[in-house]
């Protein structure tokens, strides 16, 4: 079995070389990106990025043992590549199939820093998310229900608009878009990401399930729980797992 790299992630981030590698490097930095909030998401930090990986801060390299790679590369002074591989042919006891749940992963966390070096440099973030909600049949298919269906055949930046059951909207731009992930800014709630990441049914039968993660930034105690009802009344029909560690 080949095991080449494979090229996962490859992004321009609008933040200088040296932004970029702090932000991988610094533990309070990386929790402005990475994963979700959770009471066990110092400790992965740790394990993650300061125990595990091999550091080439000259080369602004981090490597894994297993293979998995990031790399940063100037575009200019104030922008930045980041390429995330992998090993071609590495299996993990989360892939199954075409799924591999650590790909998504990484395409989550890595659109997830961009946005917070782009959008919300320094700016402490906060959490609101759902894993395991259920995808729905054809029939009651959730992303549908919810308005997102429609918005997997628009460019990345379109403009889109959603309105909830309830009459409210929240409206922004795509951000990015994969085979299984989508990334929203959404304006009502001081500019904040929204990551919609779908599991396919055959690694999650029988419908496949869906992680929903809205990272928002600057919000005090009052507006973090009012954000917190108003998105969880949004998705949480069918939600079957709450609040887990990534």
């Amino acid at each position: 079995m080949s095991t080449e790299d494979r090229v996962l992630v490859d992004i321009a981030v609008r933040a200088t070389p040296d932004a970029v590698w702090a932000a991988l490097r610094d533990p309070d930095q990386i929790h402005r990106w990475f994963g979700w909030d959770d009471d066990g998401l110092a400790a992965e930090i740790q394990q993650i990025f300061v125990d595990e990986p091999t550091e080439d801060p000259a080369a602004r390299t981090l490597v894994w043992p297993d293979g998995d790679r990031i790399a940063l590369e100037p575009i200019s002074e104030l922008s930045t590549r980041l390429v995330i591989s992998r090993k071609d042919g590495t299996t993990d006891g989360d892939m199954v199939g075409a799924y591999d749940a650590v790909d998504e992963g990484w395409i989550t966390f890595a659109h997830q820093l961009q946005f917070a070096l782009e959008r919300h440099p320094g700016a402490e973030r906060r959490t609101v998310s759902a894993l395991g909600v259920d995808l729905g049949s054809e029939d009651h298919a959730l992303l549908k229900d919810l308005g997102l269906r429609p918005l997997g055949d628009a460019p990345v930046g379109s403009a889109y608009a959603v309105e909830r059951a309830d009459g409210s909207r929240f409206t922004g731009e795509i951000a990015f878009q994969t085979d299984l992930q989508i990334g929203l800014t959404v304006a009502e709630e001081e500019h904040a990401l929204l990551v919609v990441a779908r599991t396919p049914p055959s690694a999650a039968p029988p419908h496949g399930v869906a992680m929903f993660v809205l990272n928002t930034y600057g919000l005090d105690d009052a507006r973090i729980a009012q954000v917190e009802q108003r998105w969880t009344a949004w998705w949480a029909p069918t939600t079957v797992e709450d609040d887990l560690t990534p």
